[in-house]
């Protein structure tokens, strides 16, 4: 017979063999029938046959134990806390799979400096942990008397023990898992190890702390300390790799920016540590509260772009790139990444805040306004276009940015807001690249109303010959002979003084024109 834990195999020399497996209470048998006649080959084939189903159920058996470790450890940890007006905390500490503790405590408690026991508490004050374990209940409670002398009492479930025998083990045992569940003795403990081991110490401690409200707390507790750089670094690192919690990482980093951000190596870890936060809104926080601090340096501000890229509210991205926009002045290349990250922006209305925004900076480069233009790609807005759109043709633009400009201004929808946009445009200086696009756009607009208002603006400014005929030759385009002849009249008083070729191609455009009135009224006008 084999014994693994609850499970049996049970070998039975006779003429009929059983192989039994006994699990909770269940009995499952294999029996196989051996002849009288059996030979000792036979019996080794059985021994064999048993030696198989007990490996069999001996590897059973590791599957459970590993299934029910898995379980262990999918258990949650859980802890709460609550501080009355009275003074009074109590923490409650859940590990799982029954393993829980419980403390309530009032007043000071000083702790032995090497965490294994209570040394001293102030008067009206008191302790008491309770832990239960797999149904074992045991607890301590202490207490100064009225010289301070601490009185301290063990039970097991309801009995009082001897505390000297049997207490003062179990009080060194769980009082290390207090203080590394929670913050109590926190400042104490951090104080005591800073003192022998300095910041690595502390660290390296915090590292076997259970729960990012404790880690936290340690860590804010080691940065009221005279740090050197490279700690603050370490700092950053362990905020970044080992605490879970985006509300804790931001607290720390945004209560601590001119701390963190001395010097360039610290401030690539803030950055660093601000980057594996999960929260939009909590990795918003902290990148604006350090765009105010102004101690992000031009080259660090492209890893800030990079990170802002990663946040998927178009709220809070647009946020910290118009916060960037606000509190500092920017290079012509960070400018230009600033831009290129608002095409990140899903939503118009939040892309063209940005990209506003980003006009108002002084001294913009030709290249930034073809990233800001390109940047419109994508945007499905007629109304946000065009205020983007409008507000850049308010720039000194070159002749290359202002081609582009007129391209997007052809992929507008709405003929309203195209027509307000390009009228604005033609107030400016044409190249004939410009003319060009621009007469493709005017090609593409539907409406002969908007169509005709464009070019009557355009018949305030002066041009070439050679690009007063080709503008006056596209009015060909408009298919309504009325908005064709106001078109013309609009031009009527330069033709009429310059004649010739421009004449000549007034008049074929008055040759397209189908109603003999508006056709008098177009050609009347230059004789």
């Amino acid at each position: 017979m084999l014994f693994f834990g609850f499970c049996t195999v049970q070998y039975i020399s006779c003429p009929i063999h059983y192989i039994s497996f006994f699990k909770k209470g269940i009995v499952a048998h294999l029996c196989c029938i051996n002849q009288n006649k059996s030979s000792i080959k036979k019996r080794t084939i059985m021994n064999q046959l048993s030696k198989i189903l007990a490996a069999l159920l001996l590897k059973l058996l590791l599957f459970i134990l590993l299934f029910g470790s898995d379980s262990l450890q999918g258990q949650k940890k859980s802890t709460s806390i609550s501080i009355s007006n009275k003074g009074k905390t109590t923490i409650s500490v859940n590990n799982g799979f029954g393993n829980s503790f419980h403390v309530e405590y009032r007043g000071e408690i000083k702790l032995s400096d090497d965490d294994s026991d209570v040394v001293s508490i102030s008067p009206g004050g008191y302790m008491e942990i309770k832990k239960s374990a797999f149904g074992n209940r045991r607890k301590i409670f202490i207490e100064p008397n009225s010289s301070g002398k601490l009185i301290k009492k063990y039970y097991v479930g309801s009995s009082e023990r001897s505390f000297d025998s049997e207490g003062r083990k179990w009080m060194a045992e769980i009082l290390l898992e207090v203080v590394r569940s929670t913050t109590l003795g926190s400042e104490q403990r951090v104080n005591r190890i800073y003192r022998k081991t300095g910041a690595y110490g502390v660290l390296k401690e915090i590292d076997y702390i259970g729960g990012d409200h404790v880690k936290a707390k340690y860590i804010k507790l080691l940065l009221q300390k005279d740090l050197k750089n490279a700690d603050y670094i370490s700092i950053l690192n362990v905020i970044g790799d080992d605490i879970d919690s985006d509300h804790h990482k931001a607290d720390i980093l945004k209560n601590n920016t001119s701390k963190f951000l001395k010097t360039e190596a610290s401030a690539a870890a803030y950055i660093e540590a601000a980057s594996e936060i999960d929260s939009d809104h909590h990795m918003a926080e902290v990148l604006k509260k350090s765009i105010k601090d102004g101690r992000i340096t031009d080259n660090q501000m492209n890893s800030l772009f990079m990170i802002a890229r990663n946040i998927d509210s178009d709220h809070h991205k647009s946020s910290v790139l118009l916060t960037v926009l606000k509190s500092r002045s920017l290079n012509s290349s960070n400018l230009k990444l600033l831009i290129s990250s608002a095409k990140d922006i899903d939503s118009d209305h939040h892309r063209a805040e940005v990209l506003r925004a980003a006009l108002d900076t002084e001294g913009v480069a030709p290249s930034s306004f073809h990233a800001l233009l390109s940047s419109l790609d994508g945007m499905s807005s007629d109304y946000h276009i065009s205020t983007v759109l409008s507000k850049l043709l308010r720039e000194d633009l070159d002749p290359s940015s202002f081609s582009h400009a007129l391209k997007q201004t052809g992929q507008i929808s709405s003929d309203s807001h195209k027509t307000s946009i390009l009228k604005s445009a033609v107030k400016k200086e044409l190249s004939n690249e410009n003319i060009e696009i621009l007469i493709d756009v005017l090609d593409h607009m539907g409406s002969d109303n908007h169509k005709a208002d464009v070019y009557k603006q355009l018949a305030r400014n002066s041009y070439s010959d050679m690009q007063l005929s080709k503008i006056l030759l596209s009015i060909k385009d408009i298919s309504s002979d009325y908005h064709k002849a106001d078109a013309l009249l609009a031009f009527s008083r330069i033709v009429k003084e310059k004649g010739g070729t421009v004449g000549d191609s007034y008049n074929s455009v008055c040759r397209s024109i189908s109603s003999d009135s508006h056709f008098r009224r177009a050609l009347n006008a230059i004789r």
